[in-house]
């Protein structure tokens, strides 16, 4: 299971994820990196959110982030998708 974890600030100005049936993106795991990238950001955006980072597990309880947490809005920091190439090669 591949999946993309939104975030938002909570009142203390801190980023933290989101909860609720909105702040997650199940995304086929049988596509590209880059594309499972840009259907998280897109999502991000339209819902709403402030910031996405990808997961992977057997499930939600179980599962680990294996990115960066990304900023969806331009004046936020950004940080090369690395991720996207050495964690998960394209077949």
């Amino acid at each position: 299971m591949i999946y993309a974890q939104l975030y938002h600030y909570d009142l203390s100005g801190n980023l933290v994820e989101a909860c609720g049936d909105r702040s997650v993106v199940i995304i086929d795991a049988r596509l590209k990196s880059r594309t499972i990238g840009e259907i998280a950001a897109e999502e991000c955006k339209k819902r709403g959110y402030i910031a996405w980072a990808i997961f992977k597990g057997g499930s939600f309880t179980n599962s680990v982030r294996v990115s960066h947490i990304w900023h969806a809005h331009a004046q936020e920091p950004a940080q090369e998708p690395s991720w996207l190439v050495s964690t998960h090669p394209e077949s």
